[in-house]
């Protein structure tokens, strides 16, 4: 979240800027290391394979075992994370990983294994408990920038793993012994680094009944979908690609597996540059070109094109788009994501995200098992591809005002009447953020707010966007929007008066560049306790409204 907002009742000043840096490294050395164990199975499974007589079916299930237990895992990994700081969480996930490796190393038996292998899938809950410490440490204005960097581990993970198996030649037992160690040293680091304390005290009943009314929330909807998509297409890069170099093109096996780490070092670098771009774009703009980028590329790729002009530059994109579409989801949250509720809401959209990221990898396992090709897979990767870009440019606006997560309120909780002004050039990128600002205040205010666009009624203005995502936060409220002259005529502000006094929330539209003129104008006709001018960075207060005399209103209506 970008603008100045209150935290939590009892929450301490921002925390300084090294104590931020120091949870940030080890969060994200925490992803790293816990995906890189999460996704386990698979590089050793040939040895299981061999070592239990397994076939192809019970090899794959065994490899899923892990990843939908994260899954399931995710969701209440984040509730523990807000209730009791993920001080607490991420080190108790990272020893519960480091006993299944163990056991991993010493197992007998396919029952055992597949037991131990479930148990490995817990793993997968380290992204909602370092999310949840990352968005507790570092101040408000650079969440989402942290955020993204922090999933950038995702793809370094990838990048590590890949590359490990390319040059590392470990015999299974040592190796594991080796990794539960340094899951065992990593849970004392987080312990002695990681400084957040338990959140605000709350009954399970009322934890999980947050979960559920996140599930209904628009923006869970679209970030899971986009989390998925970004997401799974990393994890099908990594686990495709070397094969894809190999079969396609005749690429050795090592050379194969080295181009595909470098491939997923390029998306680690391009996730915190979508965490950047998000700061100076409207997400929905940002994700949308990936995806459109995205299903490009892969079009240029099902035709089996020359490798070094023309496949090569491909891969690089293919990895661009991704790791910045992944690195602005998480940006996003990180942006918007209320310090109490972080690990739930990371929980909740990593859980639906992950099972819908599966659907590239699985899709690309059954069309190369059908046809012994990649061609139909990636065409059909390329038109979902186009589809999501499709409609995230057709409702950008609507989209990019319901993507945000409610935020607390910027002002005192005491009951009073505020004027919101807001210029659409300033915070056309932001439109969710200053959504959830202004349906925070809603809640707790009788609120009016004043929007300058130089197209209030048209396709292009903010306006209706606007009034669409105060309506998705705001379900119980009723939100009207008027377009109003400049200045407003009485006639305009009695009746804006009635709604108020109503409990309805009125959304001006005006023309022009600069609000403030009329909210303040606004703002005495109604009484109001004070006029906000809220920014992508900042809340202005313009404060105390004073009252115009009667003449000034009788000289505004004669100069029409």
């Amino acid at each position: 979240m970008l603008m100045r907002r209150a935290e939590p009742a009892g929450g301490n000043a921002p925390p300084p800027r090294a104590r931020a840096a120091g949870t940030l490294a080890v969060a994200a050395a925490g992803y790293v290391l816990h995906y890189w164990t999460w996704m386990l199975i698979g590089p050793i499974g040939p040895q299981l394979a061999h070592r239990y007589g397994l076939d192809a079916a019970t090899w794959a299930l065994l490899g899923i075992a892990p990843l939908l237990v994260g899954v399931l895992v995710r969701i209440p990994a984040g509730v523990l994370a807000d209730r009791l700081g993920a001080r607490i969480v991420l080190p108790a996930v990272s020893l519960a990983a480091a006993l299944a490796v163990l056991a991993l190393a010493a197992v007998d038996g396919l029952p055992a294994l597949v037991a131990v292998a479930c148990v490995i899938g817990v793993a997968g809950a380290a992204l909602p408990a370092g999310a949840a410490a990352v968005v507790r440490a570092v101040p408000p204005g650079r969440r989402g920038t942290a955020l993204s960097v922090f999933a950038a581990g995702l793809c370094l993970a990838a990048a590590a793993g890949v590359a490990a198996r390319a040059v590392l030649r470990v015999e299974r037992e040592s190796g594991l012994l080796v990794l539960a160690g340094v899951l065992l040293a990593y849970a004392l680091l987080a312990v002695a680094v990681l400084r957040d304390g338990p959140g605000p005290k709350r009954r399970p009943a009322e934890a999980w009944s947050a979960v559920t009314a996140l599930l209904r929330r628009p923006v869970t909807r679209h970030l899971a979908v986009w989390y998925g998509v970004s997401c799974g297409g990393i994890v099908a890069v990594d686990l495709y690609l070397p094969a894809y170099l190999h079969r396609t093109y005749g690429i050795d096996w090592t050379p194969a597996m080295l181009a595909a780490a470098a491939g997923m070092g390029v998306a680690a670098a391009a996730g915190t540059f979508g965490g950047w771009l998000c700061q100076h774009r409207a997400p929905t703009t940002v994700i949308g070109t990936c995806f459109t980028t995205l299903a490009a590329l892969l079009l240029v790729l099902a035709f089996d094109p020359p490798l070094v002009w023309v496949a090569t530059p491909a891969l690089a994109g293919v990895a661009v788009a991704l790791g910045t579409a992944f690195g602005s989801v998480l940006a996003l949250i990180g942006r918007t994501a209320p310090p109490a509720q972080a690990g739930t809401i990371t929980g909740v959209i990593g859980a639906i995200g992950s099972a819908v990221g599966l659907f590239p990898t699985l899709l690309l396992t059954a069309v190369r098992d059908g046809d012994g090709s990649y061609a139909m897979g990636l065409i059909l990767l390329a038109s979902a591809a186009i589809v999501g870009a499709r409609s995230l440019r057709a409702r950008r606006g609507w989209i990019g005002a319901a993507v945000a997560f409610p935020a607390p309120a910027v002002v005192a909780s005491q009951s009073a009447t505020t004027v919101v002004s807001l210029a659409a050039p300033q915070i056309r990128a932001y439109l969710g953020d200053i959504t959830a600002v202004l349906a925070a205040l809603a809640t707790r205010h009788e609120l009016a707010v004043v929007c300058a666009d130089p197209a209030p009624s048209g396709r292009a203005g903010i306006g209706l966007p606007l009034v669409a995502g105060l309506r998705q936060h705001l379900p119980k409220h009723t939100i009207l929007s008027i377009v109003a002259e400049t200045p407003p005529h009485p006639h305009e502000t009695a009746a804006i008066a009635a709604m108020i006094d109503a409990g309805t929330i009125p959304v001006i539209l005006v023309s022009g560049a600069d609000p403030t003129p009329t909210a303040m104008l606004l703002a005495a006709a109604v009484d109001a306790d004070q006029v906000l001018h809220l920014t992508h960075d900042r809340v202005e207060g313009l404060i105390p409204v004073q009252r115009l005399p009667e003449a000034d209103y009788t000289a505004i209506d004669a100069a029409r």
